[in-house]
């Protein structure tokens, strides 16, 4: 769940986030063997030199077994850019087939952990009703016209210090009536105290299943191991108009985040999103020891979201297996909040054109597949993925 910018679902006046029931679960269905596929040597135009950190990585690819589409595309990009890389496809846990042990993986969770982080903010009447999200707010519909005052609300930016600035308001019109009314922004309350209580989607707890799955592999390797899900992209026009990213460029930002991480790192995110050195939510210091230098490549991660590419340490595994009884979370909340709480050591891989302001950056990106989803979201569209601003 990555850089990609998805938009919110608008948010009906006075709305909540729309809770889908489960579906029913059929039998158990245990994955099927998965399938070997090691990178055919093929001689790149200019040779490309592997550096030692990366000769011992291994990857696994998590992918649906009825999405061989998928699969046909990622190994076929991983072939032509990656061709060091050994990688296996790892068939993932079907939350639409298959019956997931709420031991392993609740089928509810709370908003209160996430919502520190999240973009949980709306604009309200003067009579304390809710008129909209301020992710979905546009300055014009088809019912309304919008007009903020001042420099108006920026997430990224104004999130962190939101309580101690003065208040964020707007003037709203509605164009039926010709109606003017007074909207303030405010922070939903109710998602962080007491919480708000979700419905997971199969598809999450699937995607769950599949990584806690693969947390039991990577904890029996001595060397990390590269998680990689099947939308993972490394064709993206990069940060900073650094041009298109390819493999090379990647092989060598991947090496140096290695090299430069901390002996003891768990987790070493690829592709992010979210709240991380140089752009804390809470956190006040950066406690790493990394060098300004190691800083141009890697910084450390306070709450990030997605799961399309990281790198994981026997002991972060170790370490994640542990904290996972069961995950009570999507999976992506469940690893950053266990980064935000110092239960675990993670950072994010930083791409050259990638400065403290970056919202979503990193040395992958997610493939666009136009809405082709397996994955269907359970928070109302208001986690930090998707964000839709940057600070100024």
């Amino acid at each position: 769940m990555a850089p990609k910018k998805k938009p919110a679902a608008k948010a009906a006046k006075g709305a909540k986030p729309v809770m889908k029931a489960p579906a029913k679960k059929p039998a158990i269905k245990k994955p099927a063997a998965k399938t070997s596929m090691k990178a055919k040597a093929s001689k790149p135009k200019e040779a490309l030199v592997v550096p030692a950190s990366l000769k011992a990585l291994e990857a696994r690819v998590v992918n649906l077994e009825r999405r061989p589409d998928r699969w046909k595309r990622v190994a076929t990009m991983l072939k032509k850019e990656l061709p060091w890389l050994h990688f296996e496809r790892f068939l993932a846990s079907d939350g639409s087939k298959m019956t997931i042990p709420e031991e392993e993986v609740t089928a509810k969770w709370n908003t209160a952990r996430n919502a520190n982080f999240a973009d949980f903010y709306e604009w309200a009447f003067e009579d304390g009703s809710t008129w909209m999200w301020a992710a979905d707010a546009p300055e014009e519909d088809d019912q309304w016209r919008f007009t903020e005052d001042g420099d108006g609300f920026s997430y990224v930016r104004d999130a962190p210090s939101f309580h101690q600035k003065p208040a964020f308001t707007g003037s709203l019109e509605k164009k039926s009536t010709g109606e003017k009314f007074k909207v303030t922004l405010r922070f939903a309350q109710q998602y962080l105290n007491p919480g708000e209580t979700q419905l997971m989607s199969g598809g999450e707890r699937g995607c769950a299943h599949s990584h806690r799955r693969l947390w039991e592999f990577a904890s029996k390797r001595a060397e990390p191991t590269l998680v990689l899900e099947d939308d993972v992209h490394l064709g993206f026009d990069r940060n900073g108009d650094k041009g298109k990213m390819n493999g090379k460029v990647f092989t060598k930002r991947l090496a140096e985040a290695i090299a430069r991480a901390p002996e003891d790192f768990d987790v070493i995110y690829l592709g992010w999103s979210g709240w991380r050195g140089g752009n804390f939510k809470l956190w006040k210091e950066d406690d790493s020891g990394l060098s300004n230098a190691d800083r141009t490549f890697i910084q450390k991660a306070e709450y990030v979201w997605t799961t399309v590419a990281y790198v994981i340490s026997q002991a972060g595994a170790q370490k994640l297996l542990q904290l996972a009884t069961p995950i009570d979370q999507p999976v992506d909340n469940f690893m950053a909040w266990q980064a935000s709480q110092g239960n675990l050591k993670s950072f994010v891989a930083l791409d050259e054109g990638d400065e403290d302001s970056t919202w979503a950056g990193g040395i992958v990106d997610q493939f666009d597949f136009q809405g082709d989803s397996d994955i269907k979201k359970s928070d109302g569209g208001h986690q930090g993925d998707d964000a839709k601003d940057f600070a100024a």
